[in-house]
């Protein structure tokens, strides 16, 4: 087991709105965020369409204001035709909604990774930037566990609830 200081070796990561609900639902968004401190990206629709889990209020003002997210808007030209392409084209083959669109467009973007469950969003996002941090929930837990920041046994504990979630 090898040990690290934080998930994401210290690189930004744009984080969609599903993987804050989940790990809050599972009550380990506190870890989530102790693992990825300061490189955890929050697009503002991100902020909006997190508010709730099965845990109850998701409150990411306080992360934000203690900086330990950041949290960032759609802004410019380039930005904002990337976030309305991906939110209103259908080559995709699937609906991409607004908190997903806007990851995306701030990843691909700014050159930041991506954390997201949904296949479609990750497979573009690897086609567009090659190279760069490209996971979901699940991976995000295995490589915690796989650079020592969570035991197995906890680890197993929290993959499996994701699949509840």
């Amino acid at each position: 087991m090898t040990s690290a200081s934080t998930i994401f070796n210290g690189k930004l990561v744009t984080v969609d709105a599903m993987i804050i609900i989940k790990f809050h639902a599972l009550l380990a968004l506190d870890k989530f965020i102790d693992w990825a401190k300061r490189e955890i990206v929050v697009e503002k629709r991100i902020k909006s369409e997190a508010k709730y889990s099965k845990a109850g209020q998701i409150d990411l003002a306080s992360y934000i204001e203690n900086n330990l997210i950041i949290e960032e808007e759609i802004e410019g030209k380039e930005q904002e035709n990337l976030f309305y392409h991906y939110l209103t084209n259908k080559s995709l083959g699937v609906i991409i909604y607004e908190g997903e669109a806007a990851c995306l467009a701030l990843a691909i973007s700014k050159g930041y990774g991506l954390a997201c469950d949904e296949k479609v969003v990750r497979d573009e996002f690897k086609r567009k930037c090659p190279g760069q941090i490209c996971t979901n929930s699940w991976g995000i837990v295995s490589k915690a566990r796989k650079i020592g920041l969570i035991g197995t046994k906890a680890a197993e504990g929290l993959l499996e609830g994701l699949h509840q979630v």
